[in-house]
């Protein structure tokens, strides 16, 4: 009798859900490397405000060296259009802009995996996955909106605003789409609260308990949650990137193993 080892299994299908941060987002690739680097094959990748960057660019098919390049090249000045307004202190147009510029005018459904972006819908206070056929620029600057520093994205009925708010680690949107492996990667978790250095970090701080208490309630569908520590990090200190980075990877260097034994 030929025993049933003999026969290769089909791999489960793997879905990323990468949170927002900022700055912290970086570390988003750091994680992508280690499973690249694993063998961890990804089938599909949501991503909530800064990751949502992140998420896009994988699933278009940009190289994780790419990515990091962009990462590492960044400035401030490259997302913030200071254009204050009764609605916030920036436009969210240089982030469409970035878009646009490494992935082209295009679809969420265009990507090459299947792609989920959160936002926060402000008027319903939901959250609020992107339909395929969004133009994915607007999806992630709606995503990335941050209340009272970014104005608040448009469309049609809807506003939006960050979708850290409600959904910052959506795991659930992944759950409910059918992948049998969901991996969670979470950039607040242990972070310590300290006294804020600017209003960026008084606004921020000011709601990471609901994004927290989001997190505990999303983390139910995940069968791995990567929780990066950014104690000493600022959200805005783009010149840290190095080492936002090499937290993402060490972080998904303990928990690989694991990983590889689900997929």
């Amino acid at each position: 009798m030929i025993g049933v080892n003999l026969f290769k299994q089909k791999d489960r299908k793997v879905g990323v859900a990468l949170g927002g941060g900022a700055v912290w987002a970086f570390a988003h690739i750091g994680v992508l490397e280690v499973f690249e680097e694993n063998g961890i094959a990804i089938d599909g990748i949501a991503g909530t405000s800064a990751g949502s960057i992140v998420a896009a660019f994988y699933a278009f098919g940009l190289k994780l060296h790419e990515i990091k390049e962009i990462a590492l090249s960044l400035t401030l000045s490259d997302v913030f259009h200071w254009k204050v307004s009764k609605l916030g202190l920036s436009q969210t147009d240089k982030i469409g802009s970035l878009m646009e510029k490494h992935v082209g005018s295009v679809k969420i459904g265009d990507a090459e995996l299947p792609l989920f972006i959160t936002a926060t819908d402000l008027l319903s206070s939901e959250p609020y996955v992107f339909r395929p056929d969004t133009d994915l620029s607007l999806a992630v600057c709606a995503s990335c909106a941050i209340p009272g520093v970014f104005v608040p994205v448009e469309d049609k009925e809807r506003v939006f605003v960050d979708g850290s708010l409600l959904a910052d680690v959506n795991c659930r949107v992944l759950r409910e789409n059918g992948f049998d492996v969901v991996i969670g990667v979470e950039l607040n978790s242990y972070l310590k609260k300290k006294k804020p250095s600017n209003m960026f970090e008084v606004i921020l701080e000011s709601f990471q308990s609901m994004v927290e208490k989001s997190n505990r309630e999303l983390e139910k569908y995940a069968d791995v949650m990567i929780k990066v520590d950014m104690e000493g990090v600022g959200r805005f200190e783009i010149e840290k990137a190095p080492l936002i980075l090499q937290k993402g990877r060490e972080k998904a260097f303990e928990l690989v193993d694991r990983i590889k034994s689900l997929v």
